[in-house]
C-alpha cells in the first residue's frame, strides 16, 4: 500500500496516514520532528516525481526553496505548542519545477503529550499566488499611473478612483464616494454634449475626447478622456473605465503656437502694408518738399503744404511702429545696460505719471551689459509702463524688475534652452484683463482705450521689438488682479554686436548740384517722376526704368554710360538684389544707392554679402537724399563706367 518502513521504526496507527489517504488528490505525508519522511501518499509521490518507497527516510525540507528555509525553520517550533497546528505556503522543487504549496500541518502526540510525528496535507497554490502577484502589480500600476483612472457604474456612480485622480481634482476619496460625485459628467461643455457621450457608451462603444474639467479649488484642467465599457460574463456592461490624462500644458503650448502663427500672419500683413504706405508717404513728402522749395510767396499755400508735410511725418512715424510690430525693422546692436535704461526712464515716469502711481524698482545689480538695440529696448519699457499707467486710472503700484533667467526655465516660450536671458518685468496693480483681451493685446490696432485716444500700436510695437531681438513676451493677468509683463531678451555677448547701414534723415534742405549720369530703377511711377524732377533741376542727367529686368537689360548694353544707380529693392519680375549681382559682375565699383520701404533682416544680410553699404529708408527727405547722392559721387575714384 504505502512505502515500507524500516524495521527499527515501526509506526503506530496514530502515526500513519489513514487508509483513504491514497485516494486524495492532495499531497499527504507523515514525518518525524526532525523532518525525516516516514510515509507519503500517491499524490505526494506524483507531485515530487519520486517513488513512494524512495521518499521514505529523506529529509522533507530537502525539497524546500533555499530562500524559504529560514522562514520554515522559524515557524516549525509552533507545532510543539497549542494548538499544535501550522498553516504555511512556500516554494518546493516538484516534478513540474518550483511550485507554491500550502501545507496544513498537525503534530501527532503520544499519550504522554509529547510530539511523536507531524502529519501534513499539501495543496498546490501556484496559480493562486501568481494571480495574487498579478493583481498586486496591477493595483500598484493603477495607483501609481500618471493618468487619472476611475471606474463607475454605467450610470456614473463612482466605484474606484486612483491616487492621481484625487491629486488632479483635489477631492478626497471620502468626498467622492460619500457625495457620489458624478465623475463622468465633469468637463462636458453642455448637457447636450453629455447626452451624446452617454449614448455612445450605452451602445457599448468607446468614447474619447478633450474636456475642460474644474478642480475642487475652482481651477481648470484640460484633459484627454477615454471611457470604455467593462463587460461581465453575460456580455452585459457592468462598469465603465475612465482614463483622464492632464493635457493642460500641451493645450497651453498649442495656444501659444496658434497665437504665434496669428501674430506672424499679422506681421507679414503689417509689413506689406508698411511697404506700400512708405511708397505713398515718399510720394507725398517728396512732392510736398518740392512744392515748398518753389517759394511761391503765397503764405496760405505754404501753410497748407507744411501741414501736409507734417501729416506725412506723422504717418511715417505710424508706419515705423507698424514695421516694428511686423519685425521688419533692423536691430542696431550695441552694448546695453538694462538697469541704466530703467533708471533713466524712471525719472521721466516720476515727472509725467500721476502722483497716485507709486513706482518701485527691483533691479539685479549683477546683470551685465549685453548686445541689444537701446532705442528699441527703451521703447519696450516705455510702452509697457504707459500701458500699466492706463490700467490704473485711480492709482496703484508700478513695479519694474530686472534679472537673469536660464533659458531652460522659459523654453516653453520657444526660447533657446542653452542661452541665458535678461528679464524685464513690468507689474501693475490695475484692472487686469480677461482671457479674451489677453489673447489679442499684441495685435496691431487692437485697443481697449479707443475713447481715450489709444492707437493699439503700443503693445504691438513691444511685441515686434522683442521678437526682433529673438526674445519673448509672457503675460499673466486676471480681471481685478493687475498684470505682469515678462520680457526675455537673449544675453548676447558684446562680440555679437552689429549695426545696420541705414542712413537717417536729419531734415536739412537743398539738393547739391551735379552733372553726372544717373539710372533710377523704381517701379512706383510717381516716385520715379519725383526723383527725375528734383535731380534734373539739380543738373543731373537722369534715365529711369520701371523694374529690375529693364535695369539689367540697360546695364548689359554696350553703350550704357552711368555714374550712379538709384535702386528700389522690391520690384516685380526681377528684384533689386539680383540687379546688384549683375551690376557687380560688370561694374564692381559703380556706386549704388538702395532705397527701400521694407528693409528686413534677410535683405540686409544679402546686401552685406554684396558689400552694399549705402541704403536710404523710405520715406526720406529730398535734402538728405541729395546729400547722400553727392557724397557717393564725390567718393568715386575710378573713371566713369562705360566711358
Amino acid at each position: 500500500m504505502n512505502s515500507p518502513l524500516p524495521a527499527k521504526s515501526p509506526l503506530c496507527a496514530a502515526e500513519s496516514l489513514a487508509p483513504w489517504a491514497d485516494s486524495l488528490e492532495l499531497a499527504a505525508l507523515v514525518s518525524r520532528e526532525d523532518g525525516r519522511i516516514l510515509e507519503v501518499n500517491r499524490a505526494f509521490a506524483r507531485k515530487f516525481g519520486h517513488a513512494a518507497a524512495l521518499l521514505a527516510g529523506r529529509i522533507f525540507t530537502d525539497f524546500l526553496h533555499p530562500e524559504d528555509a529560514r522562514d520554515w525553520a522559524d515557524v516549525t517550533p509552533r507545532l510543539s505548542r497549542p494548538p499544535f497546528h501550522v498553516a504555511r505556503e512556500h516554494r518546493w522543487q516538484t516534478a513540474q519545477g518550483w511550485r507554491w504549496i500550502a501545507w496544513e500541518e498537525t503534530a501527532i502526540r503520544g499519550e504522554d503529550g509529547t510530539s511523536r510525528a507531524v502529519r501534513a496535507i499539501g495543496r498546490d497554490v501556484t496559480k493562486h499566488r501568481l494571480a495574487e502577484e498579478h493583481y498586486r502589480k496591477l493595483a500598484q500600476a493603477i495607483e501609481q499611473a500618471p493618468v487619472s483612472i476611475a471606474i463607475t457604474t454605467p450610470g456614473g456612480t463612482p466605484q474606484y478612483v486612483n491616487s492621481r485622480y484625487t491629486e488632479v481634482t483635489g477631492y478626497t476619496l471620502e468626498e467622492i464616494f460619500e457625495r457620489q460625485i458624478p465623475l463622468l459628467r465633469e468637463g462636458h461643455s453642455s448637457e447636450a454634449a453629455y447626452r451624446r457621450f452617454c449614448a455612445v457608451v450605452a451602445a457599448g462603444s468607446k468614447w474619447a475626447g478633450e474636456l475642460r474639467s474644474r478642480r475642487k479649488d475652482g481651477g481648470e484642467n484640460w484633459e484627454f478622456v477615454q471611457v470604455s465599457p467593462i463587460r461581465d460574463h453575460l456580455d452585459q456592461i457592468a462598469y465603465l473605465l475612465c482614463l483622464r490624462e492632464d493635457i493642460s500644458e500641451r493645450k497651453a503650448m498649442e495656444e501659444r503656437l496658434r497665437q504665434a502663427q496669428k501674430m506672424e500672419s499679422l506681421g507679414n500683413l503689417a509689413g506689406g502694408i508698411a511697404h506700400d504706405f512708405n511708397n505713398i508717404i515718399s510720394i507725398i513728402r517728396g512732392f510736398t518738399e518740392l512744392a515748398l522749395s518753389l517759394h511761391s510767396g503765397d503764405e496760405h499755400l505754404t501753410r497748407y503744404l507744411q501741414a501736409v508735410h507734417a501729416a506725412a511725418l506723422r504717418a511715417a512715424s505710424l508706419v515705423g511702429q507698424i514695421r516694428a510690430f511686423s519685425m521688419k525693422t533692423e536691430v542696431t546692436y550695441r552694448a546695453v545696460q538694462l538697469n541704466a535704461i530703467v533708471r533713466e526712464l524712471s525719472g521721466l515716469i516720476h515727472e509725467t505719471f500721476p502722483r497716485g502711481i507709486d513706482l518701485r524698482l527691483e533691479l539685479d545689480d549683477t546683470l551685465d551689459s549685453f548686445a541689444a538695440d537701446p532705442d528699441q529696448i527703451r521703447q519696450v519699457l516705455l510702452n509697457l509702463c504707459v500701458n500699466a499707467r492706463d490700467a490704473m486710472p485711480d492709482g496703484g503700484s508700478l513695479i519694474v524688475v530686472t534679472g537673469r533667467v536660464p533659458g531652460r526655465q522659459v523654453a516653453t516660450l520657444g526660447l533657446d534652452p542653452t542661452l541665458d536671458y535678461a528679464l524685464l518685468r513690468v507689474v501693475d496693480t490695475g484692472v487686469g484683463m480677461t482671457p479674451e483681451v489677453r489673447a489679442r493685446i499684441f495685435e496691431p490696432f487692437f485697443s481697449t482705450k479707443q475713447d481715450s485716444g489709444g492707437t493699439g500700436l503700443g503693445l504691438a510695437t513691444v511685441y515686434g521689438n522683442v521678437r526682433n531681438h529673438q526674445g519673448a513676451v509672457d503675460v499673466q493677468s486676471e480681471p481685478g488682479k493687475g498684470a505682469s509683463f515678462n520680457v526675455y531678451l537673449p544675453l548676447r555677448a558684446r562680440g555679437e554686436e552689429r549695426s545696420a547701414a541705414v542712413i537717417e534723415s536729419p531734415g536739412s534742405h537743398g539738393i547739391p548740384r551735379g552733372d553726372e549720369r544717373i539710372l533710377v530703377v523704381e517701379d512706383e511711377l510717381p516716385i520715379q517722376e519725383m526723383l527725375g524732377v528734383v535731380l534734373g533741376q539739380a543738373g543731373y542727367q537722369v534715365e529711369s526704368v520701371m523694374n529690375g529686368a529693364e535695369a539689367i537689360e540697360r546695364i548689359l548694353r554696350a553703350d550704357t554710360q552711368i555714374d550712379l544707380m538709384i535702386l528700389d529693392l522690391n520690384m516685380p519680375r526681377v528684384g533689386g538684389i539680383d540687379v546688384i549681382r549683375v551690376l557687380r559682375r560688370r561694374w564692381p565699383d559703380l556706386p549704388v544707392l538702395v532705397i527701400s520701404g521694407n528693409l528686413n533682416a534677410t535683405a540686409t544680410a544679402e546686401l552685406e554679402e554684396l558689400k552694399q553699404r549705402d541704403i536710404l529708408a523710405k520715406p526720406f527727405e529730398l535734402a538728405e537724399f541729395g546729400s547722400v547722392l553727392r557724397r557717393m559721387l564725390d567718393e568715386r575714384r575710378k573713371p566713369v563706367a562705360g566711358a
